[in-house]
């Protein structure tokens, strides 16, 4: 078309606002001053305006805005060439024809890798099935431990989303509100870019509680009305400690300087708020600055941040009470020129004003995890008003507002450094132990938003635990090992529980066993998922132990029945061939040889009697005769004579021997139930003749052959036990005395108990027959059934006693063996 000319008919002439082209010269504006090849970054604009050609976002604008202003946030903090070209082809290759094998070709493995990380994230959306959302986050940390800017460069493409949820259906709109809180910004906030933290925090309580959030607003907007003027008067009565100390120079004076307050909302110039959606560039060339010229502390910066929406909202939870005054809202900052003068600064505001006690931290000698450094400290000034302080030098300040960014531009993060994170080694040393995605989720949750203590070792060390961790989360964290035999504690000298809550400054010790001390209840004292994670592994090997130990037990008893060993099998190696003739169950394929078949079978997946069968098979009795042995094992409550000896003892070994109760069969250590269980109903004691059963989940539960409830379980799998020569258990008995209601008899019976050795845990005395006699039911623990027939035999011979009986919870009773 020729300048001038008026358009032909057939064209029309779009009409109403138009979008700019666009542009990627803010980008290469802000590069150029860092004396890098703009050439990748031209390239990459051109490539992504190829890809996304044509293609609209939900806001109406090209979908070529988003990338641009993705790899502007990258270009803004600091990151490098290969980053912003990664931004600026991050969707690329999901949403256009375009391969990572041209990636690699254009640009290079490192930007390929960059994208490769990012599109894999963006593939399984968060908050979708459980399983999905674990198996994102999981890809999500692999990549982080290879290249930290995988997860800037999605932190950065997040921000945009957010910057433009408005434009999204109501559902997704609270979707992705929700994962940016629970996920995202807690990443920001590990990484310690605080304004991008900030940012996401508040854009997604904007979203998720909508009418809160304009409460709040409200809220401080008017707070802000009351006092416009106390931003300003509180960089000036912070001007006046410094100068006091030592006097601006001429060209420095306070008339001829702006003092620049900063919000992550917008930018405050001399108390004056202008709102914007950029949050707050510490770099910005054009921001005017106050300086002290001192020798102790050099040039010092002031400046004020102003809290954000939800910020205030937390704030205003934790206190607890109505914040009714405008110094709620304002932190001010002073920025020295390095660490010494930071402690020098400290020195003259404390000097200048009245600390508030209790309100100061020490971040600089202890930094955060996410690396931050500064002096937190609040003061009471002159009029009555506190202000918050954060005292910071300036490598400090650089950390504070870009993070880990500031340590890679420095240097301090090559060579793999991006893995010498603490907080992600902590996430990746643990996260492949978890498998249940909805564990897996909520752990990392609790690590990402947990509060931090500070504690030591005896060494010095320091080390940085959730709040409410315990001494078994610190012994964990130092070593696994440690962990497992941990037994005690010692928290500044003093002997504590493990459910101690460590606080901060505490010195820990921890004291240990050569035995492994891990218990089931340890999973409700520790707080950190290291230790969760630790624990439940270590649980779980000690339950497979036990129950391999168990299915063995249930099929040496078989075999024994037929007359054949176990041994005999396993020498021949037969039971690890025949594990796999056998579905033992996706959970215990993978177990070699035959310890998967004993597992199967103490579980109770396979019952012991069809691998007998695979191994020893025997001819099927006939059916009237297998009943009539039934009938009389049932009724004698014994087997036959094989399973004695010469003198009727129980023999363990003899062909149908019964499986022997030992101390350590009855005893948990700790990982999972005992092998054998003596049945609460009616507390077997060493000596009372037995009968067993196998339960499922439980194990080997062992009755009083005349116990009620087990009379009630004959048609389950039977098992056959005896107790180990000379065994001694602490076994709770009941024993019930009738007797004449005389004086001074219970003084008598309570004798007796005394000389048998015996305590009384609880005794119960009644009177029946208009008051004439008396039941007494006596509560006690016993060693064996000798003791507690001795004692029998000493409460009948008392003058007055009528008759003694033991009994059991379910009414079911046994002889004395008098």
């Amino acid at each position: 078309m020729v300048s001038g000319l008026a358009p032909p008919a057939d064209v029309i002439v779009p009409v109403g606002p138009v979008v700019p082209e666009p542009s990627a010269s803010g980008i290469l504006e802000e590069l150029r001053g860092r004396a890098v090849d703009l050439a990748p970054v031209e390239r990459a604009f051109e490539l992504a305006r190829r890809c996304h050609a044509g293609q609209i976002r939900k806001s109406g604008e090209p979908y070529l805005m988003h990338p641009l202003r993705v790899a502007e946030t990258i270009t803004r903090i600091g990151l490098d060439v290969d980053s912003v070209v990664a931004s600026l082809l991050h969707d690329a290759v999901e949403d256009s024809d375009l391969s990572i094998f041209d990636v690699t070709e254009g640009f290079g493995p490192q930007v390929a890798s960059l994208v490769d990380g990012v599109t894999k994230l963006g593939k399984v959306p968060y908050l979708s099935r459980q399983e999905q959302q674990a198996e994102s986050f999981r890809k999500m940390l692999l990549a982080m431990s290879q290249d930290i800017r995988v997860l800037l460069v999605k932190l950065a493409d997040r921000l945009d989303n957010m910057r433009t949820l408005e434009h999204m259906p109501l559902d997704k709109q609270l979707r992705i509100a929700r994962e940016t809180m629970e996920i995202y910004a807690p990443l920001a906030n590990r990484l310690g870019i605080q304004w991008l933290h900030a940012e996401l925090q508040d854009l997604s309580f904007r979203y998720l509680e909508p009418a809160i959030y304009r409460d709040v607003s409200a809220k401080i907007e008017a707070l802000r009305a009351s006092d416009a003027g106390f931003v300003e008067r509180g960089l000036g009565q912070l001007r006046t400690a410094f100068s006091a100390v030592s006097p601006c120079p001429a060209e420095l004076t306070e008339e001829s300087a702006t003092v620049t307050a900063s919000t992550t909302a917008g930018t405050t110039t001399a108390g004056t708020t202008t709102a914007g959606t950029t949050a707050h560039d510490p770099r910005d060339a054009d921001q005017d600055r106050v300086f002290w010229s001192d020798q102790r502390f050099g040039p010092v910066e002031l400046r004020a941040t102003l809290r954000t929406p939800y910020q205030f909202y937390k704030l205003a939870e934790d206190v607890d009470t109505e914040i009714d005054k405008p110094s709620a809202l304002v932190s001010f900052q002073i920025v020295t020129r390095d660490r010494a003068s930071c402690y020098n600064a400290l020195g003259v505001l404390h000097g200048s004003f009245t600390p508030v006690p209790g309100h100061f931290r020490d971040y600089v000698a202890l930094p955060r995890p996410n690396r931050y450094q500064a002096l937190h400290t609040a003061v009471i000034n002159r009029n009555g008003v506190r202000l918050e302080l954060q005292i910071r030098s300036l490598a400090m300040d650089a950390v504070a507002e870009r993070g880990i960014v500031a340590e890679w531009q420095r240097g301090g993060l090559k060579d793999g450094g991006w893995q010498r994170l603490s907080w992600l080694e902590g996430l990746m040393d643990w996260q492949g132990e978890v498998q249940d995605p909805h564990e897996f989720i909520e752990a990392v949750k609790a690590e990402l938003f947990a509060d931090e203590v500070y504690v030591f070792t005896p060494e010095g060390d320091i080390h940085t635990f959730p709040k409410g961790a315990t001494p078994i989360d610190f012994a964990f964290a130092v070593h696994t090992n440690i962990g497992v035999h941990c037994s005690g504690a010692r928290v500044n000298g003093h002997l504590v529980p493990l459910r101690y809550q460590m606080r901060q400054g505490d010195t820990i010790e921890i004291l240990t066993n050569p035995a492994p001390c891990v218990r089931q209840e340890w999973l409700k004292m520790c707080h950190t998922s290291r230790a969760r994670a630790r624990i439940k592994q270590l649980l779980r090997q000690g339950e497979r132990l036990r129950l391999r130990g168990l299915g063995r037990s249930l099929l040496e008893q078989e075999l024994t029945d037929r007359g054949r060993t176990l041994a005999e099998f396993e020498e021949l190696g037969l039971v690890a061939r025949r594990a796999a003739e056998f579905d033992l169950g996706k959970d215990l394929r993978d177990v070699p040889g035959a310890d998967g078949l004993y597992e199967a079978v103490g579980s109770g997946q396979l019952a012991s009697r069809r691998v007998a069968d695979a191994l020893a098979p025997v001819q099927e009795p006939n059916a009237d005769d297998s009943l009539i042995r039934r009938m009389f094992r049932r009724m004698s409550g014994r087997k036959v004579s094989a399973r004695t000896g010469p003198l009727g003892l129980p023999t363990e070994g003899a062909p149908g021997s019964p499986m022997m109760i030992t101390r350590e069969r009855t005893e948990s250590a700790g990982a999972g139930q005992p092998m054998i269980q003596l049945a609460p109903c009616c507390s077997p004691v060493p000596g009372d003749p037995l009968i067993g059963y196998f339960s499922p989940g439980k194990g080997i539960v062992a009755h009083v052959e005349t116990c009620a409830e087990a009379l009630e379980r004959l048609e389950e799998r039977r098992v056959y036990l005896a107790w180990a020569p000379d065994l001694e258990l602490d076994a709770a008995a009941i024993v019930e005395v009738r007797t004449a209601n005389s004086v001074g008899l219970l003084a008598e019976m309570s004798r007796a108990f005394s000389l048998c050795g015996m305590n009384i845990k609880q005794a119960n005395c009644r009177t029946y027959d208009n008051g004439v006699r008396a039941i007494n039911t006596f509560h006690t623990s016993v060693k064996t059934l000798s003791q507690l027939s001795s004692l029998m035999r000493t409460l009948k011979n008392i003058p007055g006693v009528l008759g003694v009986e033991r009994v059991f919870s379910r009414s079911a009773s046994v002889p004395s063996g008098d």
